[in-house]
This record gives C-alpha cells, structure tokens and sequence, in this order.
C-alpha cells in the first residue's frame, strides 16, 4: 500500500515549487516567449524587449522543405483539374484561393515563389525552385 506523504514533506515540496518559480521568474528565465518552430527569439539592445525573427535557414533543410512543398503542389495539381473541368490553374495562387492549399506552400525553402508553367494543350505541368541563388542555373531544385 503505497505511503501518503506528511504534511512537512508536502509543504516542503510546495514551497520549493513556489520558490523555483519565482527566482525563475524574476532572472529572466520565465516569462518569456516561447520559440516557435523556424524562428528565434533575440533581444533588442536599445529595449530589452524579445523579438521574433527568421531563422537562418540552412541550405540543406531549404532543400528538403522545397522538396516537400513542390510534392504536395505536385498532389494537388490534378485535384484542381478534377474539380475544374480538367483544367490546370493559370498559377499556383489558384491552388490556395481553391482552398486546396495554405499560402506558404507555394514559396521555396528560402521564401521566394516557386515557379509554375504549364502547357493547356499538352497537360504538361512543371513546379521547380531557383534554388538558395534565386536564379536559372544548375542548383534549381525541377519537378
């Protein structure tokens, strides 16, 4: 049969919760935002106060997150010509405006629009990123 604690242990417990709290509190180390997914916090100097701002983003999970991006497009391509009369959409805007969609995920890794073309005679579709350069050149992530 398990053992019920006394009242000492319990307010000894009790107030060293209350104690680590408020010393955690007052240095700073509580209280503050917490960091979301892809951003860091810093600290202005001429206030104290905590920002937000971007993460450097590595090349290498920009990659993997363009990757993942232009594959869900890739899904929702023929999703949009099934509910569309078979026809693709002039942009990748569509897709989002169709609810198919959030609007980050037509940007690439390094937060620039991802480019879309496609043939309305042939089908022929194609989603690609420019890559950490931004530019036509052999680091283009193509599908």
């Amino acid at each position: 049969m398990p053992r019920v604690p006394d009242r000492r242990t319990l307010l000894t417990v009790t107030l060293a919760i209350v104690v680590g709290v408020t010393v955690g509190f007052f240095t700073g180390n509580l209280g503050r935002e917490s960091k979301m997914p892809g951003e860091a916090l810093r600290t202005d100097d001429a206030t104290g106060h905590w920002r937000r701002h971007a993460e450097p983003a590595s090349d290498v999970n920009a990659e993997m997150l363009t990757n993942t991006r232009i594959r869900l497009i890739m899904q929702a391509l023929p999703t949009y010509a099934l509910l569309n009369a078979g026809r693709l959409p002039e942009s990748l805007e569509a897709l989002v405006t169709s609810g198919l969609l959030g609007k980050d995920v037509i940007r690439d890794g390094w937060d620039r629009p991802l480019n879309y073309t496609h043939n309305a005679e042939t089908g022929v579709y194609s989603v690609r990123s420019f890559g950490p350069d931004g530019f036509p050149s052999e680091d283009d992530i193509p599908r």
